[in-house]
């Protein structure tokens, strides 16, 4: 067989050899979806090494039961609450920075906008008897404590959110506020990269039960 000839043969056979060794579109960005957002540093090095859609199913399995039965309910909500009130257009809340911050720290105490100074709502314990004393139902009674401060508007520059202790996730424990700057839907960046992304993964490695 001709040198030529061999050389053609063999890269019509590579391609039929590749897919066993390449994650299929199922798996392939999961480690950036909003179901990984609880991932550890450690855990992320470990999917790095994950080639087959097997590896890859036992990989997310595993990662949700080290997380307990109520972790997956609990995920379902909050993503479902970061799609309501940060979507735009086609980006999908929950894929965003604030989206992000929602679903790993929960609802915050409030959130307001820099831009304009005005705030956009105080979540918390409080927000029933406000609206009950006015009146009218409460619209964000079915979203949990905190909720409330998650209305936003798309003309804003700057979004805080602010937990405080009793907010908090335990793994943080203390009142903390989280600053994003907002240029488009997924333009999204925060103040403070290094301390968020210590923040995220204070809160991934708590999520562990098991």
């Amino acid at each position: 067989m001709r040198p030529l000839h061999r050389l053609f043969v063999l890269l019509l056979l590579v391609p039929a050899a590749l897919p066993a060794d390449r994650l299929s579109t199922k798996y392939r960005s999961w480690d950036k979806s909003p179901e990984a957002y609880f991932l550890t540093s450690e855990e992320r090095a470990q999917w790095k090494r994950v080639q087959a859609d097997a590896d890859a199913e036992k990989f997310v399995a595993d990662y949700l039961a080290r997380r307990g039965p109520d972790f997956p309910a609990m995920l379902k909500e909050r993503i479902a609450v970061a799609d309501k009130y940060f979507s735009s257009g086609k980006i999908k809340g929950s894929e965003t920075l604030r989206g992000k911050v929602v679903i790993v720290f929960g609802p915050p105490t409030s959130i307001d906008q820099t831009a304009s100074k005005g705030t956009l709502g105080s979540g918390g314990v409080g927000d029933e008897a406000k609206y009950a004393s006015a009146g009218v139902p409460n619209p964000y009674s079915n979203v949990g404590a905190g909720a409330s401060g998650l209305a936003h508007s798309e003309k804003t520059e700057q979004f805080n959110f602010d937990y405080d202790k009793r907010q908090a996730p335990a793994a943080i424990g203390k009142a903390f506020r989280v600053e994003i700057l907002i240029r488009s839907g997924s333009g999204q960046q925060p103040l403070d990269p290094q301390g968020l992304e210590e923040k995220f993964e204070a809160v991934a490695k708590a999520s562990i039960t098991r």
